[in-house]
């Protein structure tokens, strides 16, 4: 009995041991498998870019730059993509926008307000996506309202000469004092400056958008003029010479000569500073929409708004952008500084547009 027990003993222990050495070859067969298949390199998910440019029409000069350095890295590293760079004036671009409706040759533009209200009434750029375009739900109103995506607020106001002039004017009306006679410098019509003195002009000698008349006259009266300034350096030469006490200027720009050295100040008129926009539109027919969405939603970002607002004073469309108190202090920044500045009616000025050029050219300039 007892030897039958131990040989019944010894089956077991036999069995047993071969069981576990058959289950050790069977753990170890996975687990060379799965090192095997780590050794294989993954294959990369295919980005929604690769292989398509994105042309992108804007402004060069520090503009360029902050779009080098602050949109094209992530959006190449996002989508695989390429970006190809336009640079010029909006008009130039404006023009192109009608003349390749059929098949735009720039997937993503960037214009000022008039431009955009005018293009988005025509139709020939697409009108917003939240969906592809998520910081648009953060925007504020007056960054919508032009029919694409405000990606810059900017406040026009009175440039005035620190070195010429002892106490800062407090008003548009202001300019019209006979002490300043000759001192004050437009801007050319059409254009930014230019549209917003002319309407200020207007409105502040008993018109408005719709009827340019009294800002005519009122402009009239003001020559001669020193000059009719159509961009940033030929203006600040003239404030430094000392020919110009007075122009309609955008705050960045005069900041930015004030950090240089400038004898400028700025002024936000008592009648109200019209609110310029610079937005990106996206041509209907693009073939690439899809990437100018998240081109543009970058734009609209943190990293973005906030360098626009360090490097050139633009202020933040983005109602969630932060930035800090000093430089805040530098441009319209909140929803009641924004709200303060003057929407101009945009519609108004671009249905007679041909006609008030032609009129600035044979009344203003001549």
């Amino acid at each position: 009995m007892k030897n039958t027990t131990k040989k019944v003993l010894a089956m077991l222990l036999v069995f047993m041991l071969a069981f576990s050495v058959v289950g050790c070859n069977n753990a170890e067969e996975p687990a060379e498998e799965l090192a095997a298949a780590a050794e294989e390199p993954a294959v990369p998910a295919e980005k929604i870019g690769e292989g398509r440019t994105l042309v992108v029409g804007v402004w060069g000069g520090p503009q360029e730059d902050l779009i080098r350095n602050n949109i094209i890295g992530p959006f190449e590293e996002e989508t695989g993509a390429t970006v190809e760079l336009v640079l010029g004036g909006s008009s130039d671009r404006f023009a192109r926008l009608y003349a390749e409706k059929d098949n735009p040759t720039m997937d993503v533009i960037y214009i000022g307000l008039d431009q955009t209200v005018q293009a988005a009434a025509d139709g020939v750029i697409t009108e917003p996506n939240p969906d592809g375009v998520p910081e648009y739900a953060n925007l504020y109103e007056q960054a919508k309202t032009p029919g694409a995506y405000g990606v810059a607020f900017m406040s026009i106001g009175i440039m005035y000469n620190t070195d010429m002039v002892e106490t800062a004017p407090t008003a548009w009306a202001d300019l019209w004092k006979p002490e300043y006679a000759g001192k004050v410098a437009p801007f050319v019509f059409p254009g930014t400056q230019g549209t917003a003195f002319l309407a200020m002009a207007a409105r502040v000698h008993g018109g408005d958008e719709s009827n340019m008349d009294p800002g005519f006259e009122a402009l009239k009266a003001l020559k001669p003029f020193p000059s009719i300034l159509s961009g940033v350096d030929e203006t600040n030469l003239g404030f430094k010479e000392g020919d110009i006490w007075f122009a309609p200027q955008i705050h960045g720009y005069v900041y930015k000569y004030q950090d240089e050295g400038g004898p400028v100040g700025f002024v936000l008129p008592e009648e109200g500073a019209p609110l310029a926009v610079n937005s990106a539109a996206i041509p209907v027919n693009s073939k690439n929409a899809d990437l100018a969405e998240i081109f543009i939603n970058i734009h609209l970002g943190q990293a973005t708004q906030e360098a626009y607002a360090k490097e050139l004073y633009y202020a933040p469309t983005n109602k969630t952008a932060v930035l800090d108190e000093e430089l805040a202090a530098k441009m319209p920044y909140g929803e009641e500084e924004v709200g303060q500045l003057l929407m101009l009616d945009s519609k108004a000025i671009s249905e007679q547009v041909t006609e008030l050029a032609d009129r600035w050219n044979r009344e203003i300039i001549e």
